[in-house]
């Protein structure tokens, strides 16, 4: 965790000079404050809150700042933020507008076309309906005003339909990110059963108490993997049928988005 403290420091003292008297501060939500962040397989979830829309100019050099200075010292899945207006973070709406964002899956558009990039990415996210329910749960203060005075309440219908968005797709997704959907499932059914609001970690832990026990070697294979338990992939030994029926159960259990 040396490293992620590095990067923590580096990130409030890099953001602060290209930002100046323009930033309200800096959120840290996700994984990092919920326990269950691992630099071998997370990546640091943040938000920046500005007064204004920033310019080209600054979005520029925050770029530069994050793949050059940040980059290099980043947890194995890289970083991901949002840059967002105080006036809508006080104000929610879903989806929320954002004035800037970037994240791993981004860096090959990124560096294909980095002008482009910073002139077209802006818009509405209905993901952040998710990442101010945690930030509002679990939050971290990085550098700047508290977080009850820049950050209004998400409605639990928002919240709701942002995590289930995130799933719709876990039948064809769980061969792929078996770990990721797995985790991510039970997340959403312990939110829906027991109104609980959780990390991934949580959320597999959940499942191993609540959901049947023909399925707990699945949720213990993500688990394994989450927490680098094992040296051998604990998927190896499940079936992509068994991963289609677990994800049939679950999805049946959430139900639909609205």
């Amino acid at each position: 965790m040396a490293q992620t403290s590095q990067l923590l420091e580096r990130l409030k003292k890099e953001y602060t000079r290209i930002l100046k008297d323009n930033m309200v501060g800096i959120y840290l939500h996700g994984s990092y404050v919920m326990g269950s962040y691992n630099e071998e397989v997370s990546d640091l979830d943040y938000i920046v809150v500005v007064k204004e829309p920033l310019n080209f100019n600054d979005k520029k050099r925050l770029m530069n700042v994050t793949i050059k200075k940040l980059w290099p010292l980043s947890p194995r899945k890289g970083l991901e933020f949002h840059v967002l207006l105080l006036a809508d973070t006080t104000h929610f709406t879903d989806p929320l507008p954002f004035d800037f964002h970037f994240s791993e899956t981004h860096l090959s558009e990124y560096a294909f076309n980095p002008d482009k990039y910073i002139k077209t990415m802006h818009g509405k996210d209905p993901d952040l309906a998710a990442h101010i329910t945690i930030l509002n749960h679990y939050g971290q203060e990085l550098i700047g005003k508290p977080i009850e005075e820049v950050f209004s309440d998400v409605p639990s219908a928002d919240y709701w339909h942002s995590i289930t968005a995130d799933v719709n797709d876990a039948n064809q997704e769980i061969l792929i990110h078996p770990m990721y959907i797995v985790l991510n499932l039970c997340r959403v059914l312990a939110y829906k059963q027991d109104h609980l609001t959780v990390s991934k970690l949580a959320g597999g832990e959940w499942g191993l108490k609540c959901l049947p026990e023909k399925y707990h070697f699945i949720i213990q294979a993500a688990l394994a993997r989450y927490t680098l338990a094992s040296s051998k992939d604990p998927f190896n030994s499940i079936s992509a049928a068994q991963l289609d029926q677990f994800a049939f159960l679950m999805l049946q259990k959430i139900g639909p988005a609205h």
